[in-house]
């Protein structure tokens, strides 16, 4: 066992690796619902430092720590969440790893179908340990092994890409203070170790006037590593202050004051978020309102009002001084006088679970909100938003207008092409000619913009189409819009808003998107409840003096919530084909339910079937009812992360030796960069090296080992004649291509080792951390390192 003050240095960095570690755990927590997600992983890190302190402390080769490691980790995953599966209740059986394997499967189904933040499930908790798991051992090797530590701590502040990612608030400044305090002491202990290393410091002679002058040193030196620190801070803040793409998160948020202007509100992408409230599990209340009205209206949180081709987006909102919320809304953009309707008065309350909610639920159009905090409302879509806080929790008053426009009256609207509207509601990329003729044949019998808008209407719900979460995706190479349209028919709300707005444009009627929600549930009174699952999206299309009206082509055994306002419920006599139609929509009971290839779906008993999608009580068995290739899959991906992790050595070997020689630019470089390759070959390999020998006895020593070719025999005499010439001569004669005779004295080595070191050698390279001289026993021979040993000159 090592000696207390030479292990304990190697036990502190394993143990400020852990640190480390712990203190980016926090960066992660806006992504989850529950409190108390972080226990597991937490643990699994202490484990892993007490496992990768233990190995230092008896000295252990540096290529076992990490096994060691992922063989604890292994163990402590599996008495978390298979014990009853494991022998002894943590040694892996099987059964134990089919039950895992469920719960990673689980876990991505459940990150793939819930919004942020998400339940903290046994499956996505496991894939978190798993992850902080793995970067730990990789730390712990970089900082410990390798004693890269800046290659450590970045491999543990990569946590911080998952929340800039996937959540609109970012990294917080106290996750990310935490995350940067970890790093930074990680680096201070590696600095003390090194300083350390160097033996006890001295105390500068020549009385008060010396220590004076090392007490100035020192302090400039701390004055220096001090601002450099600032500066980075800096460049940090204003780089993306003055780049707006770059500025999203909270931790930008402490500078956005210095661009001119109004500050440009980011918020999560509608769409994403839209499908993430479908498919989630859990089914969260996310509101409850009061209303006067006995029909309420939905309520819009976002518009969408340009499209690329291939999916809707949101114009960039400012929260301007002159738009800050004073209760009053300006008035709905084409909206007349003669066109308004009965006040109707809704007190909201948001729940306090929700997260990430930054742009209000109101119903339009609305003329007033009263609500506490900062809040701006953009004047042409009349979106209410804040840049800074969310709604959970809110309580808020809003006025509305409930109005049922006469048929005849908007069908006697002005023309599209004397409309006063933004030009961006009209603009669109060339459609293909098969939307462009099915468009144009849908509406051929219209005789009016409104008529066109209720025959797309009634063409999408009285249509062949089926509602899925889960459509089948577009090949390669295909118009998505056409696909859906013409091949599969198959999609949810958001499919058949896109596909309406973009289809109304094309008739030069203004179009956009809106997100938000369904009505609700009535649940008694006044009052009622909006859930996760009411989440919609639904176009808007532009008629002078009605402004922006809803349309709901939706098919209603979808979303059984949505359903057509008053005004454009009443379908067209005749379809465009010019056959007749029994019904303007499918009944809910006799929809079509199929899947996506068209089969029968079935729901097995004890199943929740919902949108399309089959639910189970135990995660593990939804993970078996996932695609099959989701096993082969993971299996692939474990496959490619450990050949990774091996090949990670001798990539580092190759860059150390590439490196050696690009610095090699004179005669006397290139012999000790010879010599040392040498050294370093004989240690990969596992040969004897001693740093006490002269050059001439190290060949010696090598060709007595046993036959060597004549063409490595000259190589290795011209490697030792060139470092005796560094050494012993007053000038170094230039010696050509020693690279090219390290490789042929590399190769004569390899040949003459049995094939386990010669693997050993390419896959775990011994030199990388073998950094202790040796010592000579009585016959010349190496042993591990002791006190009489000398270092080699060039190590």
């Amino acid at each position: 066992m090592r000696p207390v003050a030479q292990a304990l240095p190697a036990c502190l960095l394993s143990l400020a690796t852990a640190v480390a570690a712990l203190c980016a755990l926090p960066l992660l927590g806006p992504l989850f619902a529950d409190a108390d997600w972080w226990r597991g992983p937490a643990s699994a890190v202490v484990l892993l430092a007490v496992v990768g302190a233990a190995a230092q402390w008896v000295r252990l080769p540096a290529a076992v720590a990490p096994v060691l490691q992922l063989v604890a980790l292994t163990a402590a995953v599996t008495a978390r969440h298979a014990p009853d599966a494991a022998l002894l209740g943590v040694l892996p059986t099987p059964a134990a790893a089919k039950r895992l394997i469920g719960l990673v499967l689980a876990g991505v189904l459940d990150i793939r179908t819930n919004v942020i933040p998400v339940p903290a499930t046994d499956g996505i908790v496991l894939l978190v340990t798993l992850l902080l798991g793995v970067l730990t051992v990789s730390a712990h090797l970089m900082a410990v092994a390798l004693r890269v530590p800046g290659v450590a701590g970045a491999a543990l502040l990569s946590l911080v890409a998952v929340p800039l990612t996937v959540h609109h608030e970012g990294v917080g400044r106290s996750a990310f203070a935490t995350a940067a305090a970890g790093f930074l002491l990680l680096f201070a202990v590696d600095s003390a170790v090194r300083a350390a290393a160097w033996g006890p410091r001295t105390t500068p002679r020549g009385g008060r006037e010396a220590r004076g002058r090392a007490a100035v040193a020192a302090g400039l030196w701390g004055l220096g590593a001090a601002g450099t620190a600032a500066v980075c801070v800096v460049l940090a803040l204003l780089v993306p202050a003055l780049v707006p793409g770059l500025a999203s998160g909270s931790v930008f948020s402490l500078v956005e004051q210095l661009r001119a202007g109004g500050r440009t509100v980011t918020t999560v992408d509608p769409l994403t978020s839209l499908r993430g409230s479908l498919s989630s599990h859990g089914n969260r209340r996310v509101l409850e309102y009061h209303t006067s009205d006995p029909d309420p209206e939905y309520l819009r949180t976002h518009v969408l009002d340009t499209f690329d081709g291939e999916t809707w987006t949101m114009s960039p909102v400012e929260a301007a001084a002159e738009d800050r919320l004073n209760g009053t809304i300006p008035r709905s953009p084409g909206l007349s006088g003669g066109s308004a309707g009965t006040s109707v008065t809704t007190d909201v309350t948001v729940s306090a679970e929700v997260r990430g909610m930054d742009f209000l639920p109101l119903p339009y159009p609305s003329s007033d909100v009263q609500v506490t905090g900062e809040w701006y409302v953009d004047p042409d879509t009349l979106m209410v938003f804040s840049p800074d806080g969310e709604a959970a929790g809110l309580t808020y008053r809003v006025t509305s207008t409930a109005s049922t426009p006469d048929g005849d009256a908007l069908r006697s609207a002005a023309s599209a092409a004397s409309l006063r509207v933004d030009q961006r509601y009209l603009d669109l990329p060339p459609l293909s000619a098969e939307v462009a003729r099915l468009t144009e044949d849908i509406t051929a019998d219209a005789a009016s913009p409104f008529d066109q808008a209720l025959a797309l209407q009634d063409w999408f719900t009285g249509g062949d189409f089926t509602y899925d979460l889960d459509p089948p995706r577009v090949p390669g190479g295909t118009d998505p819009l056409a696909h859906f349209l013409l091949d599969s028919r198959t999609g949810y709300c958001q499919h058949f808003a896109s596909a309406m707005a973009v289809m109304a444009r094309h008739l030069g009627i203004p179009a956009r998107v809106a997100v938000g929600y369904t009505a609700g549930e009535h649940v008694g009174s006044d009052r009622w409840t909006v859930r996760e699952s009411d989440a919609h999206a639904w176009p808007e299309l532009y008629f002078a003096g009605y402004g922006w009206l809803r349309f709901e082509p939706t098919p209603g055994a979808g979303q059984p919530n949505a359903a057509p306002p008053d005004y454009a419920a009443a379908a067209p006599e005749r379809t465009p084909a010019g056959e007749p139609r029994e019904t303007a929509g499918p009944e809910p009971s006799t929809a079509p339910e199929r899947t996506p290839a068209g089969e029968p779906q079935e729901t097995a008993a004890g199943e929740d079937s919902r949108d399309g999608e089959r639910f189970s009580a135990d995660p593990a068995a939804d993970a078996d009812s996932v695609d099959g290739g989701w096993g082969a899959a993971a299996f692939a991906a474990a496959a490619a992360v450990a050949a990774a992790l091996l090949a990670v050595p001798a990539l580092v070997r190759h860059l150390v030796r590439a490196l050696r020689w690009q610095r090699s630019r004179g005669a006397a470089e290139s012999a000790r960069a010879a010599w040392s390759e040498l050294r370093d070959d004989l240690v990969d390999l596992g040969w004897e090296w001693n740093p006490a020998h002269s050059p001439r006895t190290v060949e010696r020593l090598l060709l007595a080992r046993g036959p060597v070719a004549d063409r490595a025999r000259a190589a290795l005499h011209r490697i030792v004649a060139a470092e005796e010439a560094v050494r012993y001569a007053p000038h170094t004669p230039a010696v050509p291509d020693l690279a090219e005779d390290c490789r042929t004295v590399r190769r004569a080595l390899a040949a003459s080792s049995p094939p386990l070191s010669r693997v050993r050698a390419v896959l775990l390279p011994r030199s990388l951390w073998a950094s202790r001289p040796r010592r000579v026993d009585a016959r010349g021979m190496q042993t591990r390192g002791g006190r009489g040993a000398h270092r080699d000159p060039h190590a």
